[in-house]
């Protein structure tokens, strides 16, 4: 990664904070079947050690399955709306930091340390070290994404996506959504994983799944984006009205997102730091 390429990454990964509430309920969680498959490995009551659980989207289910969470949040509003979503649960904590900053106080004494949708925030040379130093000897790792499809071709979904792109390339041609080969590489981690010989190979498992959106709902998914947040507001602006227009009258008010959830499982090769 460049300079510019991570000096971009530092003012993107503070844009979500402004809008800490729309996050929490625009923004689709993820399958139960996550869990789950999280479960098997590391059942609770478990100590677990959250990167940017933001609003709480995966922090909340592991409250409710009695895990022991300790949340490291940069983001002051994002810190402060989990905290309020999560007051029920004496068993998760919420702490404001920077990940690449915060220390354990104990070394070593994490179960799971689990990234949903974002360890690609975390600096490559920091992340996955810092990992292992905070998990047990034999400790997992779990990191989560949900990503958006396109559906098959001719579906109700695959239109939508390429009628959108028509307005990106009008609007906001620089943020024109990726295609197919693109996305299979974004979806792959398993080798980012086993860089540094630091975990065994990941295990990778996937979920397919659909949600319904309105017009309005669907814009305010697009404004918890960093890339649309950094857009211009009157840029901004325009996209959303035309995106508005197609659904409302194109698609009777309501449009259907895909995604791919997916999920890396990869236990600790190396001891715990005493």
């Amino acid at each position: 990664m460049t300079k510019a390429d991570r000096a971009l990454r530092e003012v993107r990964r503070h844009t979500f904070d402004r809008v800490a509430e729309r996050y929490a309920t625009a923004r689709p969680g993820y399958p139960n079947a996550v869990f789950d498959a999280i479960e098997t490995v590391v059942p609770p009551p478990a100590r677990v050690l959250e990167i940017g659980p933001g609003p709480g989207q995966a922090t909340l289910p592991l409250a409710e399955r009695g895990y022991s969470v300790i949340g490291v949040e940069l983001g002051r509003n994002m810190a402060r709306v989990a905290r309020r979503r999560l007051a029920a649960y004496p068993n998760v904590q919420i702490v404001r930091a920077d990940f690449h900053d915060w220390r354990p106080s104990i070394p070593g004494s994490f179960d799971l340390v689990l990234a949903a949708s974002a360890f690609h925030w975390i600096d490559d040379e920091i992340g996955l070290a810092a990992v292992s130093r905070a998990l047990r000897a034999n400790g997992w790792l779990a990191l989560l994404w949900n990503h958006t499809v396109r559906g098959p071709a001719r579906s109700r979904s695959r239109t939508f996506w390429d009628r959108t792109d028509e307005l990106y390339r009008g609007h906001a041609p620089s943020l024109v959504p990726y295609d197919g080969r693109a996305e299979r590489r974004e979806l792959d981690r398993r080798a980012e994983i086993r860089r540094g010989g630091l975990f065994h190979p990941a295990q990778r498992r996937s979920w397919r799944w659909r949600r319904q959106f309105s017009a309005e709902e669907y814009v305010q998914l697009l404004d918890t984006y960093s890339d649309h947040l950094a857009m211009p507001a009157d840029q901004r602006g325009r996209l959303y009205d035309s995106l508005r227009e197609l659904i409302d009258g194109s698609f009777r008010g309501v449009v259907v997102r895909e995604y791919l959830t997916v999920l890396y499982l990869a236990q600790a090769r190396r001891p715990a730091a005493k």
